[in-house]
């Protein structure tokens, strides 16, 4: 396992590519973000979404979120971005908003647990920015815990279990809050708040009222 230190506010850029580097490669990396710390590996490779499973001992019936670069990266992983889309990330991306889309065609069934949608986001972490902008993919972004534990905040909050199976892990330190990503589902309408989190549901109604 790699563990590379760094500034959460001015991170080094060259420890992130080199993250990003074996996250392309097929590895698999715990990685801060504005909320809890995640686990990612390349949505697009299907040996390694396995070995995430393995490793978080989660159901391959729980469907996985995807961290993106930017909110154009939509048009990689949806078969249809609904337009109250473009409100919603202008509003509140880059943030801990996860928003539920109708899932592309050729998405791995680990990714969205045989259904028809994923959910994604743009991270505000700088951190978890910069990761993002030199990996050439979407990665995955669910909790650095085995499956149903406390989501962690720091590398020291972290099961063993789970840091020994890792490639390369980042550490910036304490992330801000323990509350995980608001996640909302605008994939058919009546839209549907799924979890919970950091944006309540009322700011999300509020900006989609004038549409």
């Amino acid at each position: 396992m790699n563990v590379i230190t760094i500034d959460p506010n001015k991170p080094d850029h060259q420890a992130l590519r080199e993250a990003a580097r074996i996250i392309m490669q097929g590895g698999i990396a715990v990685y801060p973000t504005e909320t809890v710390y995640g686990i990612g590996v390349r949505f697009d490779d299907q040996q390694a979404l396995q070995h995430l499973f393995e490793i978080k001992n989660r159901n391959q019936n729980k469907a996985v979120l995807l961290l993106l670069s930017r909110a154009d990266d939509l048009a990689r992983i949806s078969s249809r971005i609904p337009p109250e889309a473009r409100i919603l990330t202008e509003r509140f991306w880059p943030g801990p908003l996860t928003l539920v889309v109708p899932a592309a065609a050729d998405l791995s069934d680990l990714i969205t647990a045989g259904g028809q949608t994923v959910g994604c986001r743009v991270s505000s972490s700088t951190a978890a920015a910069h990761l993002m902008s030199a990996c050439a993919v979407p990665i995955t972004s669910t909790s650095a815990n085995l499956s149903g534990g406390p989501n962690p905040t720091s590398i020291s909050e972290i099961s063993a279990d789970v840091l020994e199976r890792v490639d390369v892990v980042i550490d910036a330190g304490p992330s801000p809050g323990n509350i995980p990503s608001t996640v909302y589902d605008i994939s058919q309408e009546p839209f549907q708040l799924l979890r919970a989190g950091v944006i309540p549901e009322a700011d999300i109604t509020d900006a989609l009222a004038g549409c």
